[in-house]
């Protein structure tokens, strides 16, 4: 698009001169003086050839689009569909044949693990909880019991404890149906809140320290999927392939394989640097004051994301 414009412009400016020369008399009498030279003929011609040529080339081949911005909604909700698939396919929970997976709401679907882990904690022989709703609503339905007595009030404590008092919660029995209804009332998550399980769940695959992965995204793109690096990368880790959340699996991975062949934690993280062209990219790290700030960053809010439920004790597991 600059060049089309930038040939536009020449154009443009050779028709003007052209147009001041033709203008007067010495002029026109020095274009046909000119016009007798056959280099100078030759040159015009040649001249005007290319700039058709290079029309044409922009015409028949356009310059590629830029790619569409990632809509991180539409991610989440993606991503919520494959967790309640992952849930059934463990057997976790059963799917009910009315519940609607279209447009699951992220804040709720993420606490699907959490309530399933409460319900086993609060009865002794647990059946297979059935999801029946998940849109701005979530409703799980614990089958086979003609009574819940005082396990009721012990799920629905247990489940507003975890989840904190956002959400509402209220759970009815119908018969030996005794459905768990949430609804969620604070304000939407953002992408930060929403990436935690993600990089959890592939922590836990690649058996690294989740809460350092979710300080390295942070300090590289604030978690945005439509962050742009200095060079040719982008998304959430500033990489040359892959977008959405599959920056994620591939930067646990990285993380695992840094941590493995560095000789410090620091070191590992200093791998991730998204690089600065000022700096040379065979600096010492430690040598470099922008990139040894950057490291301590990241390593400063490592124990936040720990104190805020991403452990070691979690990847242990």
């Amino acid at each position: 698009m600059v060049i089309a414009i930038l040939i536009a412009l020449w154009f443009a400016i050779s028709i003007g001169i052209l147009g001041i020369v033709l203008s007067t008399p010495k002029g026109r009498a020095m274009l046909k003086i000119l016009w007798r030279s056959r280099k100078i003929r030759v040159a015009c011609a040649a001249a005007v050839v290319a700039i058709i040529a290079i029309a044409t080339i922009f015409v028949l081949h356009p310059e590629p689009a830029a790619p569409e911005p990632l809509d991180a909604r539409h991610i989440f909700e993606s991503y919520s569909r494959t967790l309640v698939s992952a849930m059934e396919s463990s057997g976790a929970v059963a799917i009910d044949p009315r519940c609607n997976l279209e447009r699951p709401k992220p804040e709720l679907a993420h606490t699907l693990p959490v309530l399933v882990e409460v319900y086993h904690e609060m009865v002794n022989r647990p059946t297979t909880a059935r999801l029946v709703r998940l849109d701005d609503t979530l409703v799980l339905s614990f089958d086979g019991y003609k009574q819940f007595k005082n396990r009721t009030i012990k799920i629905t404590k247990g489940v507003q404890k975890r989840l904190g008092p956002r959400y509402s919660i209220r759970m009815q029995s119908k018969g030996e149906s005794h459905e768990l209804e949430i609804t969620y009332r604070g304000s939407p998550w953002d992408n930060e809140q929403l990436c935690a399980l993600p990089v959890l769940e592939a922590s836990l695959r690649e058996k690294v320290d989740p809460a350092m992965l979710m300080s390295i995204i942070r300090h590289i793109s604030g978690f945005d999927f439509n962050y742009k690096g200095e060079k040719t990368g982008r998304g959430l880790l500033a990489l040359d392939s892959g977008d959405g959340l599959a920056q994620i699996r591939t930067g646990a991975r990285m993380l695992k394989a840094a941590l493995d062949t560095a000789k410090s934690e620091e070191d590992a993280i200093a791998a991730f640097y998204p690089e600065n062209s000022i700096q040379g990219l065979n600096a010492e790290w430690r040598k470099s004051p922008l990139k040894n700030g950057w490291v301590q960053d990241v390593l400063a809010d490592i124990p936040f994301y720990r104190n805020n439920g991403l452990s070691h004790a979690q990847v242990g597991r």
